[in-house]
């Protein structure tokens, strides 16, 4: 679990991470009673939110496109029987 940590702000505790892209506030998700949606939903980050769908979508792309694959190389040896095999 990263490290988060707290300093106050103006008698308000924020809560701060460091990872490769720089420092980000992590907390509070409302600031002047207005909801910041960055760190709601992102956690402070869009570009790491942005990375994480993109990863996530291309991983079930190739779950897919193999899946889809293998199923149609059954198909074509199910149909064609041109190849024997020798058991």
């Amino acid at each position: 679990m990263k490290k988060h940590h707290k300093i106050e702000v103006g008698g308000e505790i924020v809560y701060l991470r460091k990872d490769f892209l720089g420092w980000h506030v992590i907390y509070p998700n409302r600031i002047n009673n207005k909801i910041v949606w960055k760190n709601l939903i992102a956690g402070g980050s869009w570009i790491k939110l942005g990375i994480t769908i993109a990863l996530v979508i291309l991983i079930l792309g190739c779950v897919s496109e193999y899946s889809t694959a293998m199923r149609l190389l059954n198909e074509c040896l199910s149909r064609n029987t041109i190849i024997q095999w020798n058991t």
